[in-house]
């Protein structure tokens, strides 16, 4: 779809921090608070663009301080520009070559002014054809069994059907046993997901999706390491359970690979890793001509990153895989109403731009 020309008058850099209600325990430790930058634009029209990137540098980002400095860089190369979208876009990316949660925030919010100027939504802007609604998965952290039957159980009384436990973070035996034990406690249904953060080996990950193949788990995002891509080509290749790659796409390489269809098969994509909305949309692309179904999850983002995390969703997820944007919950914010789920999915806002009140 065009848009509008843009003419950048102001841009804004502001602070934000939220602390999660509870910490969330995974492989890669506790997460206590996200923590990051807004930016806001301001077009020549009086239209506003607003974005955030909350960076998680052991994920494949840069520092929060990093990110800053990235994006004072950047901000003269956008002053007093003027173009359409990609242009624009085309200069933040040369401006933050090596700094994705920068390029995400300027991303967001240049794709969320352009949207305002065209009247449309941000996931028109991606897809001829958006859909309107998105289902969702709950996220369970890596709690001991009866704690994590007690949260699949409030999830599924809230309208959830696909549920995401945590792994990693304890011996495989264990985390085999909560599994087991959650798939005892409800059934058939709902359908079961799982991530490891990276924790396993390859041949501990391939050990144990043998034994995880009988409990009907519907996927297990990125049971190795970020950096072995081979390691994980040949775990999925070999698991009888659906492997997803997840932060191996924060890696050229790793995207790459996906785009060949010589990765795996389902691929998370997360907008902080890949730079922005663009960058995501583009690797869909790829993937689905490769083969490669594709689900949008956010990084436990606030509203800002939530709301383009939906619209990113609505444009190119499989309709078929719940999408991990259920997680504001966990943070100590209030929610915008379009962004609390209602039985389980969430429906694309009906306002321009993020369909967010822009600040």
């Amino acid at each position: 779809m065009s848009t509008p020309a843009l003419s950048i008058e102001a841009l804004r850099i502001e602070p934000v921090v939220w602390r999660l209600r509870e910490p969330l325990r995974s492989a890669r430790g506790a997460l206590t608070e996200r923590s990051g930058l807004q930016v806001v634009l301001d077009d020549a029209s009086g239209a506003r663009g607003s974005g955030e990137a909350l960076p998680l540098a052991a994920w494949g980002t840069e520092s929060p301080g990093q990110m800053r400095v990235a994006l004072e860089a950047a901000a003269p190369r956008l002053l007093g520009a003027s173009g359409d979208l990609d242009a624009l876009l085309d200069r933040v990316d040369r401006a933050c070559t090596d700094a994705p949660a920068a390029r995400c925030a300027l991303d967001v919010a240049l794709h969320d002014l352009a949207a305002r100027r065209a009247g449309c939504s941000v996931a028109a802007l991606l897809a001829d054809a958006p859909r309107t609604r998105v289902p969702l998965n709950a996220v369970l952290g890596a709690d001991d069994a009866a704690g994590t039957i007690d949260a699949a159980l409030a999830a599924c009384a809230a309208g959830f059907r696909t549920l995401k436990l945590k792994c990693g973070a304890d011996p495989p035996a264990v985390d085999l046993a909560r599994v087991r034990a959650l798939r005892e406690a409800l059934g058939p249904e709902p359908r079961l997901r799982l991530d490891a953060n990276g924790a396993w080996d390859e041949r501990a990950a391939i050990a144990l999706l043998e034994r995880l193949a009988a409990l009907d788990i519907e996927l297990v995002e990125q049971p190795v390491a970020a950096g072995e891509l081979d390691a994980l080509a040949r775990v999925a290749a070999r698991s009888p359970v659906t492997v997803a790659a997840d932060e191996a796409l924060a890696l050229p390489a790793g995207r790459d690979a996906l785009a060949r269809g010589e990765l795996t098969r389902v691929a998370v994509l997360k907008p902080l890793l890949l730079g922005g909305l663009r960058a995501a949309a583009r690797l869909a692309r790829d993937a689905r001509a490769a083969g490669v179904r594709c689900l949008v999850t956010t990084t436990f983002d606030g509203p800002l990153g939530t709301a383009a995390a939906l619209q990113l969703a609505a444009a190119i997820a499989d309709p078929e895989l719940a999408c991990g944007l259920a997680t504001l919950d966990a943070l100590d914010v209030a929610v915008p109403d379009v962004l609390r789920p209602r039985d389980g999915w969430l429906d694309l806002p009906g306002g321009p731009g993020l369909g967010l009140e822009a600040p």
